[in-house]
């Protein structure tokens, strides 16, 4: 099942989607249908095209954003002259990202104005239903402000303002049941372009820690609320940071596009304006 948020006008409505049409269906948000409520469709369909899609979840309860793919993390720790800390391999580790920075496929990203090294970050994310397990996965793109970060990072708290501006979700939100998955980890190929030019072809499936060992930390000592999105931090190879700066010697500026793409997950594409 494929799920989105969309744009009626001046409602906001939720549909499954069904090849290019999108039926309508009773929940009023996705978190209620995350909840189990409304999950019946109504008699309402659309054509797919020409519909505003939103994020998935426009405003998720949380958002923790996981550091589960070792190249990635190595690349990090080589960058500050550090090795991985041996307790990266005993648990997974999140941080506490910004619920209220969500953007949507296609809508604009706005770059801070004080960096000068503006990211992506090519990530997939799981969405929590009603029994605090998986409900859907969607992808994520984690922006990231590098120098804002590493400054910040350096009293030993964050991210924080380096993190804080956006996170795009979408398009929209596919069941498990729809996914590969091999050893509890999604097996699906992901890309990341750049104003159309391929720059990294990655693998899901590298993730180090299984999803349901993601889910379990993450609720351990507290609970988890349907629409909280668990990302799964970047995949290989999945930023700037580890594939160098783009032509130029230069990070994302205002006028440059960046799509993810990972088979089932669809195509998140957003551009950065000023």
């Amino acid at each position: 099942m494929r799920l989105v948020t969309f744009r009626d006008g001046d409602a906001t409505r939720i549909g499954e989607v069904h090849g290019d049409r999108i039926r309508v269906l009773a929940a009023p948000t996705m978190i209620a249908w995350l909840a189990g409520e409304g999950r019946f469709q109504t008699r309402v369909e659309h054509g797919l095209d020409g519909l505003e899609l939103l994020a998935p979840i426009p405003e998720p309860p949380s958002v923790r954003d996981f550091f589960a793919f070792e190249e990635h993390v190595k690349t990090g720790f080589s960058l500050r002259g550090a090795e991985v800390p041996e307790a990266w391999y005993e648990q997974p580790t999140f941080y506490f990202s910004n619920p209220a920075s969500i953007v949507g496929p296609n809508a604009p990203v706005r770059k801070p104005p004080a960096t000068q090294m503006l990211d992506f970050e090519l990530e997939i994310a799981a969405v929590i239903g009603a029994d605090q397990e998986i409900a859907a996965f969607t992808l994520l793109n984690d922006w990231s402000a590098r120098d804002l970060q590493a400054k910040e990072m350096t009293v030993g708290l964050g991210p924080a303002k380096g993190k804080d501006f956006a996170s795009s979700l979408g398009p929209w939100l596919v069941t498990p049941d729809e996914l590969p998955l091999a050893d509890g980890r999604l097996d699906v190929e992901a890309t990341a372009t750049v104003n159309g030019a391929e720059l990294t072809r990655t693998w899901a499936g590298a993730q180090q820690f299984p999803w349901a060992e993601l889910v379990a930390h993450a609720a351990r000592d507290t609970r988890l609320r349907p629409g909280d999105v668990l990302g799964s931090g970047t995949l290989n190879r999945g930023c700037l940071l580890e594939l160098g700066p783009l032509e130029g010697d230069r990070f994302l500026q205002p006028g440059d596009t960046v799509t993810l793409e990972a088979g089932p997950l669809g195509q998140l594409e957003n551009e950065v304006v000023a």
